[in-house]
C-alpha cells in the first residue's frame, strides 16, 4: 500500500483504498487486516484516521471488528451500504446526481407500469392529488412530489429500486426544493399551470395503462424539463 497524498477526507480515502484491497481479494472473507499502527505507517497517517476509517467500513457491514484482536473483513464483504463514492474534487456534482435519477427513475416508471398492482396505482394517485391540491402551499407539495415519485419506485417491485430512488432523491434534495420554490411563486404570481403538473399527470395515465414504453418516455420528459427548471440542463 502507497501513502496516499493529503486531502480533505483522508479517513474516507482510506476506507476507499481498504474495500479497494478487500475487492481485489488481499483480504478474503473473515482474514484479519494489519493492526492500526500497521495501516497508520503504511498510509502515512495518524492511528486516529485509520481508527476512524475502519469504524466507515464496520458501519457499511464491510469490516467487524473483535475487542482486543482487531479488523476482519465480514461474511459479506461487499458490504450492506450504498453509498456514492467520493471523487477527489469534492464527489458527484447535482448533474452527475441527476444522471443516476434519469436512468432509475426512467427504469422504475417502465417496471411500474408493467407490475403496478390496483393499490400501488391508489398512492400514486393519491400523491398526484395532494401536490395538485395544496399546489400553493410550497412544503405540502414538495413532499406530496416526494411521495409522488417513491411511489412509482414502489410499483416497480423491487426494493433495490426503491432504496436507490429515494437515495437520489434526498441528495437532490437541495435543488428540487429551489426548483418547486420557483414553480410554486410563479404560479402564485400570474396564474398559470405548473409544468410538472401536466408532466406527472402524463406519466400516471402512462403507467395506469399498463404501457412500459409510453411510461418510460413520459418518465423521461419529466425528468429532461425537471433539469431544465433546475438549472441542470
Amino acid at each position: 500500500m502507497d501513502p496516499l497524498p493529503r486531502a480533505a477526507s483522508l479517513a474516507t480515502r482510506i476506507a476507499q483504498s481498504l474495500r479497494d484491497d478487500i475487492g481485489a481479494g488481499r483480504y478474503a472473507v473473515g482474514a484479519r487486516l494489519p493492526a492500526e499502527a500497521a495501516l497508520a505507517e503504511a498510509f502515512d497517517v495518524s492511528r486516529p484516521i485509520v481508527r476512524e476509517a475502519i469504524a466507515l467500513l464496520k458501519a457499511d457491514g464491510v469490516l467487524v471488528t473483535r475487542k482486543g484482536s482487531g479488523a476482519y473483513v465480514s461474511e459479506t464483504p461487499g458490504g450492506q451500504v450504498w453509498r456514492v463514492a467520493s471523487a477527489p474534487d469534492g464527489g458527484p456534482t447535482l448533474a452527475q446526481l441527476f444522471e443516476l435519477r434519469r436512468l432509475v427513475e426512467t427504469a422504475c416508471a417502465e417496471m411500474a407500469a408493467l407490475r403496478r398492482t390496483d393499490a400501488d396505482l391508489a398512492r400514486i394517485r393519491q400523491a398526484l392529488a395532494a401536490m395538485l391540491h395544496h399546489a400553493d402551499d410550497f412544503a405540502t407539495a414538495a413532499a406530496a412530489d416526494i411521495a409522488f415519485h417513491h411511489a412509482i419506485a414502489q410499483a416497480a417491485h423491487n426494493p433495490c429500486f426503491t432504496g436507490l430512488t429515494d437515495f437520489v432523491g434526498q441528495q437532490l434534495l437541495a435543488a428540487r426544493q429551489h426548483a418547486w420554490e420557483n414553480s410554486a411563486q410563479l404560479h402564485a404570481r400570474e396564474g398559470t399551470p405548473r409544468a410538472a403538473d401536466a408532466e406527472h399527470m402524463a406519466l400516471v395515465e402512462a403507467i395506469a395503462s399498463g404501457d412500459p414504453v409510453a411510461a418510460r418516455a413520459a418518465a423521461s420528459a419529466h425528468l429532461s424539463a425537471a433539469a431544465t427548471r433546475m438549472g441542470l440542463a
